[in-house]
């Protein structure tokens, strides 16, 4: 460690007018720690402390409203997974998170072909326009909806009607259609990640390989199954992460547009978590859940890794 007098002596050494640094006599890879140690040290506090802090909860029965720790080791896991109410959230996680990111990547892919097809004079208006969604808060976005779905005054359900002859169906009030609801406003505003992700992959795919195809006369799902798809598998991983990991952290949109209704239809994971910490106030099994919900999101997307060797 450094101290007073051996930085003095150092300083000795060296005339006045040079820098600091010059007059001390430190090497590289120590100086090297030394600026990143404050760096280390912020990121350590903000980000591991309360990771080891949830863990610590998780073994404890840790009431919000009152000072008081109890251990009860795994016993907040065991409740959880005996709940009905947690297995049903679990449920509406996997349907929500799997149907949205399914359907999304299939139209993201789609959309993204469609837009490396259009010539350089369309693609930025088109590419503008697949954007906008992704651009808008998920405050924003889940009260737009909700006054688009209303019924009342909502204009889809007056297109539905006026245009279509259709009575519009009961978006939020049916459990099958709040699901439906929530995921069809999830790929309207995550679509376009996926989007600009392959597209960019579709970019960086060499036209002469095309060309070659052409000149073979392979057709086009044939060019697309074993030049286009092996050439952007890589980024459709990514975009599969990525779209994985905000899909379990869904939140905003779904506590707007349905409050995890009707009942518990559209609670997932993460609303359940909201309920059982700020509504409960069950800190050490909202820490469980909270503990669950990572092991589970970093063991889904460690698979979808390794699967396509990414590694």
């Amino acid at each position: 460690m450094l101290g007073t007098k051996y930085v003095r002596s150092r300083l000795g050494r060296a005339g006045a007018r040079e820098p600091l640094l010059n007059r001390i006599d430190i090497s590289d890879r120590t100086l090297k720690w030394l600026f990143l140690l404050p760096s280390v040290a912020i990121l350590a506090f903000l980000a591991i402390y309360p990771f080891i802090q949830g863990i610590w909860m998780s073994f404890h029965e840790w009431p919000l409203a009152a000072d008081t720790r109890t251990w009860v080791g795994l016993a907040n896991y065991e409740a959880l997974v005996e709940s009905d109410r947690f297995l049903g959230s679990a449920r509406a996680t996997v349907v929500f998170t799997g149907v949205s990111v399914t359907l999304e990547l299939i139209l993201g892919i789609a959309l993204a072909l469609y837009l490396r097809s259009l010539s350089s004079n369309w693609r930025p208006i088109f590419r503008t326009i697949f954007i906008l969604p992704m651009v808008m808060t998920p405050i924003a976005t889940g009260l737009m909806w909700r006054l688009l779905l209303n019924g009342q005054i909502g204009v889809v359900n007056w297109m539905l009607i006026n245009f279509l002859g259709m009575s519009p169906p009961s978006w939020t009030s049916s459990p099958t259609v709040a699901m439906a609801t929530v995921i069809m406003i999830d790929i309207w505003q995550w679509t376009p990640l996926i989007v600009m992700i392959v597209y960019a992959g579709l970019l960086s795919i060499p036209e002469t390989m095309y060309e070659a195809a052409r000149v073979d006369g392979a057709p086009r799902l044939a060019v697309f199954r074993h030049i286009t798809l092996p050439q952007i598998k890589y980024m459709i991983g990514i975009a599969v992460v990525f779209r994985l990991m905000r899909s379990f952290r869904s939140f905003d949109i779904i506590w707007l547009v349905t409050n995890g209704g009707p009942g518990t239809a559209t609670e997932i994971l993460n609303i359940y978590l909201y309920r059982v910490a700020f509504v409960n106030l069950q800190g050490g099994q909202a820490a469980a859940l909270g503990i669950i919900l990572l092991v589970v999101t970093i063991a889904i997307t460690m698979g979808i890794i390794r699967g396509l060797g990414m590694q």
